[in-house]
Parts: structure tokens; sequence; C-alpha cells
């Protein structure tokens, strides 16, 4: 029994092993793995993953480090319940990671936060300003027939492709379509 770790120390080990193995790829491979398997359509040009998303799984994740943290200095009821409600945050804040994606269909674009959802169809859109600066990604500005704007930066899911495709779905709907290096 001398020899054998305490419970303690069994948390103040398992913590770190866990942080450091799963959460990279937790993190940073599961909200790009579920928006693709189940938001993707085959309508989509382009199916985006907000950053936020990666940030409320990484929160929740270091979450699951605390709990650790703390049944590891001290345990009694008190701390257990807490214990629990950090874990069930955690696992909230985990689903909620998952909810939000932007898609630029054929014949709309869909902004999807948590359980609110905004469309903007193609036919309703004024305007689509791309404007880029060499070497880096570009960002979309949309302005609609009523006046709202709203703005898509690029990122690694934009390739030439998903550009060209944004352009004719622009011409084809009537939507003006200007294209301009960014001024410093």
């Amino acid at each position: 029994m001398l020899h054998a770790l305490s419970v303690r120390a069994k948390y103040f080990v398992a913590a770190p092993l866990i942080l450091a193995i799963l959460t990279p790829f937790l993190a940073f491979f599961t909200p790009l793995t579920i928006s693709q398997t189940f938001y993707a359509h085959r309508e989509d040009v382009v199916l985006m993953t907000p950053p936020s998303n990666f940030i409320m799984l990484l929160i929740a994740l270091g979450l699951i480090f605390v709990v650790f943290i703390v049944l590891g200095l001290k345990r009694n009821p008190n701390i257990y319940t807490l214990a629990c409600v950090i874990i069930l945050s955690s696992i909230v804040l985990g689903y909620y990671s998952l909810l939000s994606y932007s898609a630029i269909q054929k014949d709309q674009i869909v902004f999807q936060q948590y359980h609110h959802q905004t469309i903007y169809k193609w036919q309703d859109l004024h305007e689509v300003i791309y404007e880029y600066e060499i070497g880096t990604f570009g960002t979309y500005y949309f302005q609609t027939k009523s006046n709202e704007h709203f703005v898509i930066k690029e990122n690694g899911q934009f390739g030439l492709d998903e550009k060209r495709a944004i352009y004719k779905l622009a011409v084809l709907n009537g939507v003006k379509f200007m294209e301009r290096e960014k001024s410093i």
C-alpha cells in the first residue's frame, strides 16, 4: 500500500495527461468534423465553422481539467457537487460549440448561431464586394436590398473554385459584384 498512488495523486496525474493528449485533437477537429458531417448539404459552395466554436470547445475541455484539479485538491460532498455542476456546464458549452456554422449555398446564404438561423436569399441581395490583399485571405461584404450588411471573411476553405462559384451565383441572380484590392 505504501507504493500505491493516492486518489489525489491520480487526479493530479490524470488531468495534465488528458489535457495534453486529447484537448488539441478534440478542440481543433471536432467542430470541423461535426459541421462537415451533419451540416453539409449538396447545395453548399462553402461551409464554414466559426472560430467561436473552437474557443467554446476549448473552454469546455478546460473546465474538465479544472474538475480534475478541484477533485485532486480536496474531496467532500460540496466539492463533488461543484464538480458535477462544472461537468454539466462543460457538456452544455461543448454542445453549443457544435451548433454554429455559416454556409454559402447556391440559392441562399445561411448563418446558424446556436438556436437562431438567419437566411439571405441571393435574390434579396443588392451588392457583393470582394476585398482582398495580395498574399492574404479576402473579405466578402454583402448588402441586401433592404440595406442590411453582413460580412464573410475567407479562410482556408475558400479556393479558386469557391470564389468563382460565388461570382457566378451573384451574376446569375442579378447581384452587383465588385472586386477590389484593400486600400491601406
